[in-house]
Formats: structure tokens, sequence, C-alpha cells
């Protein structure tokens, strides 16, 4: 029997964004979750290669249905960062469009890190249920 639960935990630099100097520096994870039975998943901080996240989540025979962002800085949303630019959920939108989950309080820096509409994101507040598929995700806002 397989486990319904889809997981994985990507390290930028060695599972993607290979070659990218940012992403290699910093060394973020990106995770995807979902559920493998519906083939649904989301992308939790899904900064630096985008292509590269939607490829990886395309060869385990998953399909995006949405992102969980965990705070506004560049390396986990995309956006400027000492001015450099790196890709993130403005480019995942412009592949797919999917609804960009966020806590309420981080909503507003988002939009002006990214340039993402209001209306692309949904608002959340803590302890709210995101369900992928039949995969239930509590989020937690863990500032600072």
């Amino acid at each position: 029997m397989t486990e319904r639960l889809y997981f994985r935990q990507l390290l930028s630099g060695r599972d993607f964004a290979v070659g990218d100097p940012v992403g290699t520096q910093m060394v973020n994870f990106v995770y995807l979750v979902g559920d493998r039975e519906t083939g649904e998943a989301v992308v939790v901080d899904p900064a630096y290669k985008v292509d590269d996240l939607l490829a990886l989540v395309a060869a385990d025979g998953m399909r995006l249905t949405g992102a969980l962002v965990s705070h506004y800085h560049a390396d986990h949303v995309g956006g400027s960062a000492f001015g450099i630019e790196i890709e993130g959920i403005r480019e995942l939108l412009t592949r797919v469009h999917v609804p960009i989950h966020v806590n309420r309080a981080e909503a507003e820096w988002v939009r002006r890190a990214t340039e993402v509409s209001a209306a692309d994101l949904v608002e959340h507040d803590d302890a709210d249920v995101v369900t992928v598929g039949e995969i239930p995700i509590q989020l937690l806002h863990t500032p600072g």
C-alpha cells in the first residue's frame, strides 16, 4: 500500500536551482506536500528556479494546485534582495494560476515584495487549515 501523503523536501542549489549562485549560497528548503491519490500538491516557499520546481512536481506525477508562503522575504517568495532579482510566486503565476496562501499579517508585505495582485493571495489566520486533496495542512504563523 502506498502512503497517501506526498512530501518532498528540496534544497536550493542541490535538488533544484543547481548553478543558481543565490539559490546555492542561500541553501533554502522548499517543500512539496500533497495527496498521492488525487495527484494534487502545493509548494511551500517557491523561490529561485520556478521551472525546476514545476518539473519536479510533474516528474512525480503530481499537479500543482497552490502555494503556501511562510513569510515575505525574497528568498522565500521571490522579488528583489540586495539588488538581485529572485524568481518566486510572481513567475509561478505566469506558468500556472494557483492560489497563493499567506498569513493575513504577511499579505501586504508579500504583495510589496513580489508585486502580485491581492486577488492572487488567499489570506489566512493562524491555525487555519488548507486542504490538498484529502490532506489537511494546519497553518502556523511563526513570525521572526
